[in-house]
C-alpha cells in the first residue's frame, strides 16, 4: 500500500483541507508561533523509544499516522519498531515544522495537513495518534478533531495529552486559548461509546515526555 495524495484523497480532499485550515487556532499555529514553537521542540527521538513500545506492545501496526507530527521525534522512534517504516506517516500544518520532519529521516512520510481535514481515505491506518495535539484545540472544535481521528483509524486510537477531571483551561505564552488539559478518555468515549480502553498510564521528563498521560483505545467493531 502506497500511502501519499495519490492513495489518500478522495474527491473532497482539497475542500476539506481549506475547510480546515481557515479556522483562527489553526492560522496561529501555521504562522510565527508555530515556528517558535518548532524552534523550542528539539527532542532526542532515542528518549521516546521505551515509551511507545510499552504503549503499544503486542499489537500487530503496520500502518500509522501521527496528527500533528511537528518536528518528526515521534515518529523517527516509531520507524525504529515497524517492518515498513515507509507506513509511518505524519501530517503537520505548519511548514516550518514539515520541513523539519521531512530532513529528520527518510524512513518516514509526512504531509501538510490539519486534523480537522485529515487527507485520507476511512479506515486507512491500524494506529492513528496524537502528543500534545489535543490540548490546544478548543471545546467546541474538539468533536470534530476526534471524528476525523476516529474515521481514518481501522483499529487504535492513542492519545498522549495532559489531564485533568474537569476542563482547565492554562495560560500559554501570552493566549488564553491556546492550551486545556481535560479527560480526553472521557471526551472520546462521549463521541464514541463503541471505543474500548485498553491500557492507560503516565509519563514523565524520564520518559522523554512532559507529565502527560496516555490512553490506548481500540474501536469496537474491530474485536
Amino acid at each position: 500500500v502506497t500511502i501519499g495524495h495519490e492513495h489518500a484523497l478522495g474527491s473532497r480532499g482539497d475542500a476539506r483541507l481549506r475547510k480546515g485550515m481557515d479556522m483562527d487556532q489553526l492560522k496561529i499555529w501555521q504562522g510565527d508561533f508555530g515556528k517558535a514553537y518548532t524552534w523550542r521542540n528539539t527532542i532526542d527521538w532515542r528518549t521516546r523509544v521505551h515509551a511507545f513500545m510499552k504503549m503499544l506492545e503486542g499489537l500487530s501496526i503496520e500502518r500509522l499516522l501521527e496528527v500533528g507530527c511537528n518536528r518528526g521525534h515521534n515518529l523517527v522512534a516509531l520507524s525504529q519498531l515497524v517492518d515498513d517504516p515507509q507506513m509511518v506517516v505524519g501530517i503537520e500544518p505548519n511548514w516550518v515544522a514539515l520541513d523539519q520532519a521531512r530532513e529528520a529521516s527518510d524512513r518516514v512520510k509526512v504531509l501538510p495537513a490539519s486534523v480537522f481535514a485529515l487527507p485520507f481515505k476511512e479506515r486507512c491506518f491500524d494506529l492513528v495518534f496524537t502528543a500534545g495535539v489535543l490540548i490546544h484545540i478548543s471545546l467546541p472544535e474538539l468533536p470534530d478533531a476526534i471524528r476525523e481521528i476516529y474515521r481514518v483509524s481501522s483499529r487504535y486510537i492513542l492519545a498522549i495529552e495532559y489531564y485533568a477531571e474537569q476542563e482547565t483551561a492554562l495560560l500559554y505564552r501570552g493566549y488564553e486559548n491556546l492550551l486545556w488539559k481535560r479527560d480526553f478518555l472521557r471526551s472520546y468515549k462521549e463521541e464514541f461509546s463503541d471505543l474500548k480502553l485498553i491500557r492507560s498510564g503516565l509519563w514523565g521528563l524520564e520518559d522523554g515526555f512532559d507529565q502527560t498521560h496516555w490512553w490506548l483505545l481500540e474501536k469496537g467493531s474491530c474485536t
